[in-house]
């Protein structure tokens, strides 16, 4: 196929696509529900949702305030602990704008015109899979490395045309307001890279998830925009693309690759040498305690590119922190773990912490310095050195929780039950919640499923009034 034909592809895919694997179909989108949903509650506790709260009087899950709002307040929330699922084909974080925007959408609000007060959660699992595709079809064509590397947040650009396409289909729009629902989102879609580390970085998952809100609401009431926005001259493709000319477009299966769940609370980048850490922490032991005054050196190794978003290698807080190679390798060889708690002022200023960081250091280099020279997407590389001059090296391709080494029902129901202890909420109804959600594909209301969403998001404030704790 040529470009040309890409806009009318992506409209046919948000309106008529179906996922060829119906069986893992659900199993993904309930996969990405509870992942995203747990997220979004545990940061409900993190500063910038409350700052956000302040300013705008908008919270997350909230059915009292516009749609397009209350997805940007949910999607600012899925993403504010980086905890979040990530997509190695658009290098971004679809579901923390998708999966907030569909909630929004299908929830019941007095005074306003609900886009999907009908939508069952089969209906769900069409839309997420569609708004995947469209995701991953025009990160393809727009060159998503290339895209990235030149300072695009990719869960912003790219993820404000795929949510459109996720919440259009949702409020079963056809092909010409489809069409220019992603002329409006394709106009609203932006986002740099230069505010990882800040409060902003969320804000443009939520953003994000509001744009495509408000982009499928106006072209349902016969807003215009341009019909040839994605690849005009002046287009989407023409101001984001990075030099070089257009890749083509294939006829690729635009559902594979499934998703990557995080097990870490931290910048995916981080995750492949987080696990290599571990296991050369494991090889250092002396049963649960580790001497890190013994470690000389840590080297860390990750392909071509691995570094790009880690730009704090002396992060003075946590948000900064999560985006820092340095840091998190030092809280795994310290702590043996990286959890939520990782990221506390706290535990950033622990003497013990900044000292073992200042004598890791990283580099990218084609060629693995450890173990065979072929690699595939990826790989990360510790070699840690003693002071009596041995070595531990330890090499991972991909992380656990990556598509390919999928998370089963007891960690994915884990994470769920430290993200909602994290935030104070109630965990007696983790195992409802947990169950509603993974089994979305199964729910008879997506209306109902919000509603017990917001129900348990609500138990956090219930429970810190009880006992006097701030909000």
């Amino acid at each position: 196929m040529t470009a040309s034909d890409l806009t009318q592809r992506l409209v046919d895919t948000a309106t008529a696509w179906d996922h060829p694997e119906p069986q893992a179909a659900a199993r993904g989108a309930g996969v990405a529900f509870a992942d995203t949903v747990a997220c979004a509650i545990a940061g409900l506790a993190d500063p910038a949702v409350a700052a956000y709260a302040r300013a705008t009087g908008h919270s997350p899950f909230d059915a009292t305030i516009p749609a397009a709002d209350c997805a940007r307040a949910t999607g600012l929330a899925a993403h504010a602990l980086d905890y979040d699922d990530v997509d190695d084909a658009t290098i971004s974080h679809p579901s923390a704008a998708v999966v907030p925007a569909l909630l929004a959408v299908a929830q019941t609000r007095e005074g306003d015109r609900a886009l999907a007060p009908s939508a069952t959660g089969a209906d769900a699992v069409t839309a997420l899979h569609r708004g995947l595709a469209v995701g991953r079809m025009l990160g393809e064509a727009l060159g998503v490395r290339a895209h990235y590397e030149a300072g695009w947040h990719t869960t912003s650009t790219i993820g404000t045309v795929a949510a459109a396409a996720a919440v259009g289909s949702l409020a079963g729009l056809d092909a010409a307001r489809m069409r220019t629902a992603f002329g409006i989102a394709g106009s609203l879609a932006q986002g740099s890279r230069q505010n990882f580390g800040s409060m902003t970085k969320p804000l443009h998952a939520g953003q994000a998830a509001h744009n495509a809100v408000l982009a499928v609401s106006l072209a349902r009431e016969g807003f215009t925009a341009d019909a040839d926005l994605l690849e005009g001259p002046l287009g989407f493709l023409a101001l984001h693309r990075g030099p070089g000319t257009a890749p083509p477009v294939t006829d690729a299966d635009p559902a594979m690759p499934h998703l990557n769940v995080k097990l870490y609370p931290c910048c995916y980048y981080t995750h492949a040498a987080a696990d290599a850490a571990q296991e050369v922490r494991e090889a250092l032991a002396s049963g649960s305690a580790i001497d890190t005054g013994s470690i000389q050196s840590v080297h860390v190794t990750v392909q071509p590119g691995g570094l790009a978003p880690l730009i704090h290698p002396r992060p003075a807080d946590g948000t900064q922190a999560k985006f820092s190679m340095e840091y998190v390798i030092a809280a795994m060889l310290t702590d043996g773990a990286v959890t939520l708690g990782t990221f506390a002022p706290e535990t950033v200023s622990r003497p013990d912490l900044q000292d073992l960081l200042t004598r890791v250091t990283t580099a990218e280099a084609p060629v693995p310095p450890a173990g065979p020279a072929a690699w595939n997407a990826g790989y990360a590389v510790i070699e840690a050195t003693l002071a009596d001059g041995s070595t531990v090296t330890r090499r991972v391709a991909r992380p656990r929780g990556h598509a390919t080494r999928p998370v089963d029902d007891a960690t994915l129901r884990a994470k769920v039950d430290d993200c909602l202890d994290y935030a104070g909420a109630d965990t007696s109804r983790a195992a409802q919640l947990f169950e509603t959600l993974v089994h979305v594909a199964e729910q008879g209301s997506l209306a109902d499923v919000a509603a017990l969403v917001a129900t348990v998001a609500e138990s956090r404030g219930e429970s810190r009034a009880e006992t006097g704790a701030a909000l």
